[in-house]
Formats: C-alpha cells, sequence, structure tokens
C-alpha cells in the first residue's frame, strides 16, 4: 500500500479539510498541542478559504 505525502498542500487539504474527516483533524490538533480531559478539542468547524 502507497501512501499520500501529506506535506503537500493538497494531501493535507484532503485529509484533514474535509468533513468526512473531521475526526482525524481533531485527534490531530488534539496530539500536536497535547490537550488531554477537559481542554481537548471535541468540535471543529471548517471554513472555506475560498
Amino acid at each position: 500500500m502507497q501512501f499520500v505525502d501529506v506535506k503537500t498542500d493538497i494531501a493535507f487539504k484532503k485529509v484533514f479539510g474535509s468533513e468526512k474527516h473531521k475526526d482525524i483533524l481533531i485527534g490531530f490538533l488534539n496530539a500536536v498541542l497535547d490537550l488531554q480531559g477537559e481542554k481537548s478539542i471535541r468540535e471543529v468547524s471548517l471554513k472555506n478559504p475560498w
């Protein structure tokens, strides 16, 4: 299985910027920001930058 390089803008937006993958984005943000428990992110709102 070949994986997509998420360091490219298109791949990053596809993985982290869609309503379908909000749970992945929330998990990523909580891990990077080291948020746990009450302080963890539970919901995100995606906006179209265009």
